[in-house]
């Protein structure tokens, strides 16, 4: 086929399509949720097709004046990061928790992300495996003035296919620290 030939061949054209419906409100004061669920298409070329049931889902609770946590769950189809021609189903679920300090000067952050990949539609055989991926990260951010913050975080990442041999190089545990400066204006 002329699409596994040079790099020439691979198409610029893709479409994703997303339509859902749902509710969002209080469950009380503190916290708020919203609920979403409908339907996804993603095209590749002529190559990728995927289209099914999709799902996105929150919750907020401030849990004090300084306290907060989050939940979310998320459905999508998209392109794969690793192989040309294929797409993919990802579900990921996030929880993450904030705090403010010093008269909200001062926060910290704690999160944790479970993602399963789902390759759906493949150009070739070897692109046919999962993925799961799981991140922690914990940070902090301090305001200087209305204009200037400063953040930092550190991130720990372990992935892991689904035992396919040819796949075990995508296997892989990684830290990471960020140390960043925000403008605003």
């Amino acid at each position: 086929s002329d699409f596994y030939g040079t790099k020439d061949n691979y198409s610029r054209e893709s479409q994703g399509y997303t339509v859902q419906g749902g509710i969002q409100s209080y469950a009380t004061e503190k916290i708020t949720y919203r609920l979403l669920a409908g339907w996804s298409r993603f095209e590749y070329a002529d190559v990728a097709e995927d289209d099914g049931f999709t799902y996105s889902a929150a919750a907020n609770w401030n849990i004090s004046d300084t306290w907060r946590t989050s939940l979310l769950a998320t459905s999508a189809y998209q392109p794969t990061e690793r192989e040309f021609g294929s797409s993919q189903r990802v579900d990921m679920i996030s929880w993450g928790i904030a705090h403010s300090m010093i008269r909200g000067k001062l926060n910290a952050t704690a999160d944790i992300n479970y993602r399963h990949e789902t390759h759906e539609c493949v150009s070739y055989d070897t692109a046919d495996y999962n993925l799961d991926i799981i991140t922690g990260r914990v940070g902090l951010s301090y305001t200087i003035n209305r204009y200037i913050s400063i953040n930092g975080n550190i991130e720990y990442q372990t992935e892991i296919n689904d035992g396919s041999a040819i796949h075990n190089s995508y296997n892989y545990d990684r830290w990471r620290g960020n140390i960043g400066l925000r403008f605003a204006y």
